[in-house]
């Protein structure tokens, strides 16, 4: 007896036996539950990179810490949030330059990055407008994020679960089947998917813009869940 495969777009087909090893020898549905939410960041995060090249190691080093204490200066007189605060080991080496295909040295290069959350938009504008940027001190990247992340997630992966249930239970009743047992449930797409599907578990969109010293426009994030079960039919039409 072949296998009936009822999919969430409302597609059946007969299911070749041993294609896929999740995929059942007996009567099934797949459904797919989906949920997703747009909410408002909370946390603003900022990176600088610092780098300066000189022929004397030691004159480009303090130039790379005199720009770590002001950015550091910077985060506290504007309430970064202090756990947030990171900044990497200082790194060294030889910088070179191609000139007329030979290439040239031109001194040491000393760099450091350093990263920070702020909790209040404007707390991150007020830190942007004091940095004096230059070849020395830039901005890297912003982002931002919300610092109940993980509760949003679980409470969207409740409501696909429930999503997928609801699908389920109308599917079985559209083609007249009785909704047994659940066989599997996944938070990520059964290996039979086609490979061109954009599945995706969870995912986070920022739309963010950021100009540097002159304005600081925040979007909203988007997450979402999607949960992948498989019912066996106690009976298919």
């Amino acid at each position: 007896m072949k296998s009936l495969f009822v999919g969430s777009c409302l597609l059946i087909a007969p299911l070749v036996a041993g294609a896929q090893e999740r995929v059942p020898y007996m009567p099934h549905l797949d459904v797919q539950g989906h949920a997703e939410r747009e909410v408002q960041p909370d946390r603003f995060t900022i990176t600088l990179n610092v780098e300066s090249t000189n022929m004397k190691p030691v004159e480009a080093r303090k130039r790379v810490e005199q720009h770590m204490s002001e950015v550091f200066a910077g985060f506290k007189a504007h309430h970064a949030l202090p756990e947030s605060i990171r900044a990497t080991a200082i790194s060294i080496q030889p910088h070179t330059v191609f000139r007329k295909d030979i290439e040239e040295f031109e001194g040491t290069q000393v760099s450091r990055t350093a990263t920070a959350t702020f909790a209040k938009l404007d707390d991150l504008r007020g830190f942007i407008d004091g940095i004096d940027a230059n070849e020395e001190l830039q901005i890297s990247e912003t982002a931002v994020s919300r610092s109940d992340v993980a509760a949003v997630r679980e409470a969207l992966r409740r409501e696909a679960i429930e999503d997928s249930k609801r699908s389920a239970k109308a599917l079985a009743a559209a083609y007249d089947a009785k909704l047994g047992k659940i066989y599997t449930v996944a938070d990520v797409a059964p290996p039979r998917a086609s490979r061109d599907s954009p599945y995706a578990l969870e995912s986070v969109s920022v739309a963010a813009s950021v100009l540097p010293a002159i304005d600081l426009q925040v979007g909203s994030i988007k997450i979402e869940q999607t949960i992948y079960a498989t019912y066996l039919l106690d009976n298919a039409q």
